[in-house]
């Protein structure tokens, strides 16, 4: 009766220590940054108006971050960066389309001259590795008086 209980108290140990291996290199996989590891982006994502609103005839900062997989900022990353309006007639981009990235981010200025449901599109145009492009509608208004 000793030897089984042994066994079984063997068995517990090991295969909780191979379940523990699993959900470990599970986790590493889909989010490295989370040990410890310093993030290495693989997307872009559009920040600034979180409401996706837009004030007609108003200069809005729209900023770019390159992100990894747990979605934080890649701070190695200065990548070169294209934004593109769709369509491009309902406004600008102030600065230039393409910037490049410092520190994983860059900030485009835009303003918008027509009041109509546009995208912006941040794609990936150099840099160590490509990033995958980030698409965010936008709704302009007119501020109310």
């Amino acid at each position: 009766m000793k030897g089984w209980r042994k066994t079984e108290i063997l068995q517990t140990i090991i295969s909780t220590l191979i379940i523990s291996f699993i959900i470990a290199f599970s986790l590493y996989s889909a989010c490295p940054s989370i040990f410890g590891n310093p993030p290495k982006a693989v997307r872009l994502v559009l920040g600034g108006q979180s409401s996706n609103k837009i004030i007609v005839g108003q200069p809005e900062i729209i900023r770019v971050y390159a992100i990894d997989a747990c979605g934080k900022i890649d701070r190695s990353r200065n990548d070169t960066i294209e934004l593109v309006m769709d369509p491009p007639y309902v406004g600008r981009i102030l600065n230039s389309t393409k910037l490049n990235l410092r520190n994983g981010e860059t900030a485009f200025t835009v303003i918008i001259i027509q009041n109509e449901i546009f995208t912006l599109t941040a794609n990936w145009i150099e840099g160590r590795t490509k990033l995958e492009s980030a698409t965010v509608p936008f709704n302009p208004y007119f501020p109310r008086p």
